[in-house]
């Protein structure tokens, strides 16, 4: 019996190509949720207005240390500055090609030996493919502009990790780490869970990576303060809780199970009552999750909360500003808000699907199907609207060197704003 549960207890390890394997798997998943990223690639809001436009008018060693919101957001500017190596006709499919990539990445950090401690080899692939599968998460796979919050999670996993063993697994947590680090403000979140973890295991990497955070939290604040201190507009919030019981219940928990859904709009007092029942009984299930699980899951949790009322504090949000904050975001299905939470509570019923007492597993399980009919529901994220991209590069390479064309983008209100260098530059 001890040794059947000490080989129970082995981890799983992946051979490279098996972890290629994977990740090109975990490519092709993503890229069937939203087809037209590849076939009919697109510019999408900054992606395009702010990351393309500042790299290819003002260069790319300049734009990379342009803020914007307040913060360095290092990863898209990158992006960016990668795709002036190609036609301008290709640059909207290879920033989602990148986005694409560092969306699959968490699927591998889960699978690896590395993640062992977040439980078996299966329960490690459910969590992965509960992850691709996510319902209400449409916004984190529109491209590149928010492929940090991705690379957020990959993240906390590598820092949630066994310490690496290998020079080349070092590297992979130093660049990861440095490029989120600067990439937004999660590094402000992650840099606690890296000091307990110093503490709570006392290994010398577990250091490494608090310094590397704390380096990265220097310079975000230092962005933030002194670089761009009015950057983030200071709206009224309308913060109160019965919007945050319908944030919760429809977006959150209803996002996760049914979908994305418009319910939160909808005035009654009964569905009132109704998000004020499912908001208590989905944080039930997460807080019974956290008290249960093991300790990579539990920190996850408190990560993926404290996040969540970050953005409900200082959110970012560019349209209706004769609107209260938390009214725009209570009607706002699968913005990447509630891709944390949701993932977060997802997890939650797939970890209590496995606990012994029979109640909560059978809850979970009817949960689980339910989420079935979400998961196919949201499938596929829907596809952009025709902005004549092609037509735009055409007018671009046919302007005069020095003429400013003008590139519409999805969704309508954004364009870029580009400035026709010569040939010979």
């Amino acid at each position: 019996m001890d040794t059947m549960s000490h080989q129970q207890r082995q981890p799983v390890l992946l051979s490279p190509v098996r972890h290629g394997l994977i990740f090109l798997f975990a490519c092709a998943v993503i890229a069937s949720r939203r087809p037209d990223a590849i076939f009919h690639a697109q510019f999408y809001a900054e992606d395009g207005h702010v990351w393309f436009a500042d790299a290819y008018n003002l260069g790319w060693w300049p734009a990379l240390f342009r803020t914007w919101t307040g913060y360095f957001l290092t990863l898209p500017r990158l992006g960016a500055s990668l795709a002036l190596l190609v036609p301008l006709s290709r640059v909207p499919l290879l920033l989602n090609l990148l986005a694409i990539s560092i969306h699959a990445l968490p699927v591998n950090l889960l699978l690896a030996s590395r993640s062992s401690e977040w439980g078996s080899f299966r329960f490690r692939g459910l969590l992965a493919g509960m992850y691709l599968a996510l319902p209400n998460s449409t916004e984190v796979s529109f491209g590149i502009t928010d492929a940090n919050f991705l690379l957020a999670l990959s993240t906390v996993i590598l820092i949630l990790a066994c310490p690496p063993q290998t020079n080349r697994e070092k590297a992979l947590d130093v660049l990861v780490i440095v490029l989120c680090g600067v990439s937004g403000p999660f590094c402000i979140f992650l840099l606690p869970v890296s000091l307990f973890l110093a503490w709570k295991r006392g290994h010398a990497w577990h250091r490494v990576q608090a310094a590397i955070l704390a380096s990265c939290c220097a310079v975000q604040s230092w962005a933030l303060l002194f670089l761009a201190p009015a950057a983030r507009a200071h709206r009224v919030l309308g913060a109160s809780p019965g919007l945050l019981a319908r944030i919760l219940g429809s977006q959150v928990y209803l996002g996760a199970l049914l979908g994305s859904n418009g319910l939160s709009t909808l005035s009654s007092r009964w569905l009132s009552l109704t998000l004020v029942c499912v908001a208590i009984v989905g944080t039930t299930f997460v807080c019974i999750c956290f008290l249960k699980a093991p300790m990579p899951l539990k920190i996850f949790l408190v990560f993926a909360v404290a996040l969540f009322a970050s953005s409900l504090i200082s959110p970012v949000e560019w349209g209706r500003p004769d609107v209260p904050v938390w009214a725009v975001l209570a009607g706002s299905p699968g913005h990447r808000y509630w891709f944390f939470p949701t993932l977060s509570f997802a997890w939650s019923l797939l970890f209590c699907l496995q606990s012994k007492p029979p109640i909560l597993k059978v809850l979970a399980g009817y949960l689980v199907l339910i989420m079935c009919f979400g998961i196919v529901r949201d499938w596929r994220h829907r596809a952009f609207q025709e902005t004549q991209f092609s037509a735009s590069v055409q007018r671009f390479e046919a302007a005069p060197a020095g003429s400013i064309v003008t590139i519409q983008e999805y969704p309508q209100g954004w364009d870029m704003k580009l400035i026709k260098r010569s040939s010979k530059r």
